[in-house]
């Protein structure tokens, strides 16, 4: 990205002015704050900023607060736990305000939201039933049993004091052990799981303001027009620069230049907010290309993750290249599923010059961990109803005993760089999966230091096993596999350079980071500043995403300038696969929480929408019924010959697969999803691809991926316009992304019977079959226009 540090900038932060052109001219900041400064969100009463987020190689001299338009504070530099930062006390006076860093009379901005969390109590009322302990638990607390207790009243209801954000909190409670919904509580949503939870509502502190960008030229050929909400104020950034601001007006409509520095500036970003009486709105974001926003998809590079589509594999899964690197465990115990399968990096080579990735159109490759695993057996499953049990091979790749030399069953260093280069070869980027958390008993590492490790047992003699969110940074995955206390300084420093030598020792253009939420955000700070110092003038883009099960809050906690660009949107997909899988479901809760993740990561979010990954049972066969929602996944995959059953599930993935086109953030294909592949729960989901042998409806639906993957990036709307969702009709679906003059609005039918499409006859259809005005059953439709 070029940066200019000669280039005026129009508005410093005492002498803010609602202008569109420089009045005290100030030198930008340049090449300090390495790329765009992901917005902060502040906590409800007092905020502590770390200023190497933004900064990496040298902190600001100075910091001002500007809470509002046309007024700013400078804040008192000090230092918590060895880091220079400030605090900022209150929150901005219409929910949107900005932080200035200051560096030898240079500048820069990085965008402020206030705090969304409300404090309430939470009261369950009395009844006949008695109880002895009444807990609550969350999607705000990670589904933890006990960390919510509630106290009893002298009036006999139970309650407790609650922070949490605006929207819809998912809720159980747990009496004396049972887990169950809230009995007084008539708001409840499908868990997915046979089952059904309450629902918490904390309303919002009035409507959302509108913005959009709706096209380019004019009067001034330099002009954005607006559309949004008469009298909101728009905040505009160019790269890291609050640089312009106008008032929307009467008629609703409004007009925002783009700087003349930005011209002759390569790709650059122009970002609007407006704040006013309501919730600030949704980023506008129009990338640039020498001051031109950019029409064409063709100008974008593998750079603009926006425009990314991830393919994963297991690579022990994918394909078998070599068969003369095969060395499954040699161990009776492991059963076939659970052992090698000969799957490596020449496979992913083959499929890679084949051009299966280029037919499917995905533009980023993201493989399973390759360090070297033991060769021996660990773990235990046993079917409760028999005498059949297997332990496990590493063929997966997550119990390192290396973090930096490669398994010798998947390949060698000279056949990954090849990988990587035939890759960059064909504009895809390449994601390596990355285990910071954990070891297996066997690296070196632990034998050396097993004080490096947390506690094998809490201090009332419980082994620390499993406790995913009671004891979320110390509970180990096994009791072979040591958690990391990477809390500590030296832990944490050994551990982020082996990752941070990947980037310096190989090409690769990012990490996939395992069990991100069970990792201090320390960790996450120490790692991404130091990849921000490794790749410092170059072109280069590091994409970190990472895995958290749990709550918008705590998903959204790891994101920011100094911590991780993205992490997978597993709520999103829970409540995608309900809607998608299940008969009359509806979109309620899908649009509800589609609509929490933009305003919680952002509108034009990183998040990875995925189908399917080594976790999860097949979603296909979920939606055939072959696998019940409410079963033990792993025993079904286990114990039964699950098969294709019909239409049903191919009807699914080619909606899911849909979807997951038309929203924010970087789709990922899980192998196999392409042709919707059936299975349990691991290892059921994680068979071999089938390249060869697909039948008529495998064809079709790997074909219509490909065709859902095209459509994303043949449109610029799909990658960068604002996006709504609603449900015109009870099983109907409709996303509306418009991006300047450029409407893409997607339907989904999920109902039996065809259903109307208002105003069908307005706007062209360029993806799917439609019945006249009407759209199919279990079908997705794409139009030109909006409806």
């Amino acid at each position: 990205m070029m940066r200019h540090p000669l280039l005026l900038f129009c508005i410093t932060a005492l002498t803010l002015a609602a202008c569109n052109t420089p009045d005290t001219p100030t030198p930008i900041l340049a090449e300090v704050i390495p790329g765009m400064a992901m917005p902060l969100r502040l906590a409800p009463d007092s905020t502590w900023i770390p200023l190497s987020d933004f900064c990496p190689e040298t902190l600001p001299e100075e910091v001002f607060w500007i809470p509002e338009w046309g007024g700013g504070k400078q804040q008192e530099l000090s230092a918590v736990g060895g880091q220079q930062g400030v605090w900022i006390q209150g929150q901005p006076e219409q929910g949107f305000g900005a932080l200035e860093l200051r560096l030898g009379g240079r500048s820069a901005h990085v965008p402020v939201f206030a705090s969304v969390q409300r404090s309430i109590t939470y009261t369950m009322p009395a009844s006949d039933q008695t109880y002895e302990q009444v807990y609550i638990m969350g999607a705000f607390n990670g589904w933890s049993r006990s960390s919510h207790p509630l106290t009893l009243g002298s009036d006999g209801r139970w309650q407790t004091e609650l922070s949490l954000p605006e929207g819809h909190h998912p809720y159980q409670l747990v009496a004396d052990g049972v887990e169950m919904p809230d009995p007084a509580n008539p708001e409840k949503v499908d868990n997915g799981f046979g089952g059904f939870n309450s629902i918490l509502t904390i309303e919002g502190s009035g409507e959302k303001l509108e913005l959009a960008a709706i096209g380019f030229g004019g009067n001034q050929v330099h002009d954005v027009r607006l559309l949004g909400t008469p009298g909101a104020r728009v905040w505009g950034w160019w790269e890291d620069h609050l640089y312009a601001s106008t008032v929307i007006g009467d008629n609703g409509t409004g007009v925002v230049r783009i700087p003349a520095r930005a011209y002759g500036s390569g790709r650059t970003n122009l970002r609007l907010w407006a704040s006013g009486a309501g919730q600030p709105s949704h980023e506008v974001r129009i990338p640039l290309m020498d001051g031109i926003p950019i029409a064409s998809p063709d100008q974008l590079t593998r750079q603009d993750w926006e425009s990314q589509v991830l393919y994963f594999m297991l690579v022990d899964r994918f394909r078998n290249g070599d068969q003369g690197n095969d060395s499954p465990v040699d161990d009776p115990s492991i059963l076939p599923p659970a052992n090698d399968q000969g799957g490596d990096l020449a496979g992913i080579r083959k499929a890679l010059d084949e051009g299966y990735f280029d037919d499917l159109g995905v533009t980023a490759l993201w493989i399973s961990p390759i360090t070297t695993n033991p060769d021996s057996a660990y773990g235990y499953w046993q079917d409760p109803s028999t005498d059949v049990t297997s332990r496990f091979s590493g063929y997966h790749g997550y119990w390192p005993i290396s973090n930096t030399e490669i398994d010798p069953r998947f390949g060698t260093r000279s056949v990954f760089d090849g990988l990587v280069d035939a890759a960059h070869d064909k504009d895809m980027n390449f994601l390596l999966d990355y285990v910071a958390n954990h070891v297996h008993e066997a690296h070196p590492l632990y034998k050396a230091h097993p004080d490096w490790a947390t506690s094998l047992y809490l201090p009332d003699g419980r082994e620390n096993t499993q406790l995913w969110d009671d004891e979320r940074l110390t509970t180990w995955f096994d009791t072979f596999m040591p958690t990391l206390n990477l809390e500590r300084e030296d832990v944490a420093e050994a551990m982020s350079d082996s990752a941070a030598w990947w980037v310096l020792n190989s090409e690769i253009d990012g990490f996939r980071h395992d069990a991100t939420k069970h990792i201090p955000l320390s960790f996450w700070r120490l790692l991404t500043r130091k990849i921000k110092q490794h790749t410092d003038g170059t072109n280069r883009r590091v994409y970190q995403i990472g895995e958290t099960y749990g709550s918008a809050e705590l998903i959204g906690s790891y994101l920011g300038s100094g911590l991780l660009d993205a992490q997978f949107d597993f709520n999103l997909y829970d409540k995608a696969i309900v809607a998608f899988g299940k008969e009359n479901a509806g979109f309620e809760d899908l649009i509800q929480v589609a609509q929490e993740g933009l305003d919680h990561y952002g509108a034009h979010h990183l998040m990875g929408t995925i189908t399917g990954n080594q976790d999860r049972p097949r979603f296909a066969s979920l939606a055939e019924g072959t696998v019940r929602w409410e079963e033990d996944h792993k025993l079904a995959g286990w114990t039964r010959d699950i098969r294709r059953d019909g239409l049903r599930g191919h009807q699914a993935m080619r909606m899911l697969t849909a979807f997951n086109m038309s929203m924010p953030g970087v789709p990922c294909i899980y192998q196999g999803d392409e042709y919707a592949d059936v299975g349990g729960n691991d290892p059921d989901n994680r068979r071999m691809v089938r390249f060869d042998g697909l039948d008529l409806e495998e064809k079709r639906t790997r074909e219509m991926a490909s065709r859902w993957v095209a459509l994303r990036r043949s449109r610029m709307s799909m990658m960068y316009g604002q996006t709504q969702l609603t449900s015109p009709a009870p099983q109907l679906l409709k996303i509306t992304r418009q991006y300047l003059d450029e409407t893409t609005t997607v339907f989904f039918n999920q109902s039996g019977v065809p259903v109307d499409i208002p105003n069908a006859e307005q706007a062209e259809c360029i993806l799917g079959k439609p019945l006249g005005r009407q759209i199919a059953p279990y079908t997705a439709l794409a139009y030109s226009g909006s409806l």
